[in-house]
């Protein structure tokens, strides 16, 4: 059986607080239940017996302040654990293990516990909670309906009356200090996670700001001169990923600048190979300022936002469709990479001698696109025409990121006074 309590009185309190027992006799007169009689011991960490007499109802019940992980510094509910002994509530519950004096309603002896009770405003009715059940021979059984009213009708009598003790205070304070340092440190780390987000979002704000000017010079730049289409075909060797020659293709140029900003249209023919369009452009998958890499489509793009493409090309006798996005266009070369996407039109991978040919056509005019000299005009282009939508993202973005910031310093503070509190009761 736990010891008693014995509190020092303290002697700054009121009189009327210093004079409270720790262990009295009371009685109450409870509906249905009838006159019961009390005696109420304060036991170690703020626990609270109350052994019980009455009509049919006998036995111990201890009421537990619950210092609970992100609850309230001072506990400001209770878990009330049906028979003595110390440790936690549930250390027996799982176990066919009767606590001593557990209590006994109509004959039928309670095993287990009630958490999360508010003394100041107990609830009404089916609050017993799972946790709570009678213990026959060993065996688990639920709660009828006459023990449950009854067990009901008196936890919220004994919990009104806990919550009217003297030594309240005392009786919390004891309970939070037991896990005082552990809550703590649970704070502690709660605390610098947030800063730790909030110091992040430091950084991602400063170089979102810096988008916002590299952005707004981007829109305010004038356009650079870019040269008109050349409709002069062109032979343009092209070589397999080991350098083996695959030939040589006539390329001339439909478009430049047209309908997908800073992009050129290249047709490919005079060979039985290779026929058809392709639309090479700066990468525009990556939200960045200034657009980097490359990016060539099967077919005659007239917009950025479809996949499928007028006239696309044919290689080796076999239609193909999508697109090839590359994020550096240093990493190209008439070798390299070696395999690029070559999806058929109607479903599926290319057979790899046509994967291979058209590898070696998309390395090549990617490299004719980046020897152009108005290539930098080209990029001007795209960069300009991407610059407003990427401008309202990040400025959306930059609001977000500043209330998140604020958030989680708000957030942080309120768990370091929280750890502050906590370390006080140490």
């Amino acid at each position: 059986m736990s010891r008693r309590l014995r509190l020092a009185p303290d002697p700054q309190a009121p009189a009327t607080e210093r004079m409270h027992p720790l262990d009295f006799h009371d009685t109450l007169d409870l509906p249905d239940v009838g006159r019961i009689s009390l005696h109420v011991t304060t036991l170690d960490h703020g626990h609270v017996r109350y052994a019980v007499r009455g009509s049919h109802l006998r036995g111990s019940f201890v009421l537990i302040p619950e210092a609970l992980t992100d609850g309230t510094v001072l506990p400001s509910t209770v878990t009330v654990q049906y028979g003595a002994g110390e440790g936690s509530p549930s250390d027996l519950q799982y176990d066919r293990v009767h606590r001593p004096e557990e209590p006994v309603v109509f004959n039928a002896r309670l095993h287990g516990w009630t958490n999360h009770i508010n003394p100041d405003a107990p609830p009404g009715s089916y609050f017993l909670g799972p946790y709570a059940h009678i213990l026959r021979n060993g065996v688990h059984r639920p709660v009828t309906d006459g023990v449950r009213r009854r067990t009901e009708t008196l936890l919220r009598a004994i919990a009104r009356h806990w919550a009217r003790l003297p030594h309240r205070q005392e009786l919390i304070t004891s309970a939070a200090r037991c896990k005082a340092a552990e809550l703590a440190e649970h704070e502690a780390g709660k605390a610098a996670a947030l800063e730790e987000e909030a110091a992040a979002l430091v950084i991602r704000r400063a170089q979102a700001r810096r988008r916002v000017n590299v952005l707004n010079g981007i829109i305010r730049r004038r356009p650079l001169p870019i040269r008109p289409a050349d409709p002069a075909p062109v032979r343009v060797p092209i070589t397999d990923a080991k350098g083996g020659s695959l030939g040589v293709i006539t390329v001339r140029e439909i478009s430049v600048d047209a309908e997908v900003a800073g992009s050129v249209v290249y047709e490919v023919s005079g060979t039985s190979r290779v026929q058809g369009r392709f639309t090479v452009e700066r990468n525009r998958m990556r939200p960045q300022p200034m657009p980097e890499g490359i990016h060539v489509a099967y077919g005659h793009a007239r917009s950025r936002f479809t996949y499928e493409h007028e006239l696309p090309p044919s290689v080796n006798g076999v239609t193909l469709s999508g697109g090839w996005d590359c994020d550096d266009c240093a990493d190209i070369t008439a070798t390299t990479p070696a395999e690029l996407p070559a999806q058929l039109r109607a479903g599926g991978s290319a057979p790899a001698a046509t994967q291979r040919r058209a590898s070696a056509v998309l390395r090549a005019l990617a490299l004719r696109y980046l020897a152009r000299p108005d290539a930098e005009a080209l990029r001007l282009a795209a960069a300009k025409e991407y610059a407003p939508g990427l401008l309202g993202a990040t400025r959306l973005e930059l609001r977000e990121m500043r209330a998140r910031q604020r958030e989680a310093e708000r957030q942080a503070a309120l768990h370091r006074e929280r750890e502050k509190q906590y370390r006080a009761l140490l």
